[in-house]
């Protein structure tokens, strides 16, 4: 890194056997790779100088997000974020992520995680607000928590529990809302149903 930091005295943490920077909190508001770091954030380096991870001393806008105060960021190699904790509601691919919510993020660019804000009908599921919801790196639904009872796949998926999806979009686990029998075994409202990518069913019983 070329460019001098201002940072604390008592707050530099070097790469051993380098002059590199590793660590350091802010002395003043600091503009690092496009982005202002206020006064008092804690900012980290890989060793080849590019921004890994920082702690935001006020709220930040970093790209098109608010980072909240207090908490962490972590970038990607490219220097996209991998991950934060939003200070508002904030549109991400479509996607109406909470305030507080923990977003993350494929190496990509693309959604991987986040807690909606709202219930909604996302690629036909419905979500319940305030539990997350993840994504392949395509943007494939990966996981989430219906909001009520669902039929995928011929299987009646019970409301308020945890659906699980292979990334060809076929039902990878749930939790059965009614008795049913798949592939002549009988399942029991409320048992977890998994199934192998070939749909083979996953017995831990």
């Amino acid at each position: 890194m070329t460019v001098e930091i201002p940072y604390r005295a008592d707050s530099i943490l070097r790469f051993p056997g380098s002059s590199a920077i590793k660590s350091c909190v802010l002395s003043e508001d600091f503009t690092i790779q496009g982005m202002l770091f206020k006064k008092g954030s804690i900012v980290g380096f890989d060793e080849a100088g590019r921004l890994w991870r920082c702690n935001v001393s006020e709220d930040t806008a970093i790209g098109v997000l608010t980072c909240k105060a207090g908490s962490e960021v972590e970038f990607l190699p490219g220097g996209g974020i991998m991950s934060c904790v939003l200070s508002g509601e904030s549109m991400i691919d479509g996607v109406p992520a909470a305030a507080g919510s923990l977003v993350m993020f494929h190496e990509n660019g693309r959604l991987f995680k986040c807690d909606l804000s709202q219930n909604l009908t996302i690629q036909g599921l419905p979500v319940l607000a305030r539990t997350d919801i993840c994504f392949f790196d395509k943007g494939r639904i990966s996981a989430c928590t219906l909001s009520k009872d669902h039929s995928i796949d011929g299987i009646l998926c019970s409301a308020g529990t945890r659906v699980w999806f292979w990334e060809n979009g076929r039902l990878k686990a749930c939790t059965t809302g009614r008795d049913v029998s798949i592939q002549g075994v009988l399942y029991k409202a409320g048992e977890l149903v998994v199934f192998r990518e070939d749909r083979a069913l996953v017995n831990y019983r």
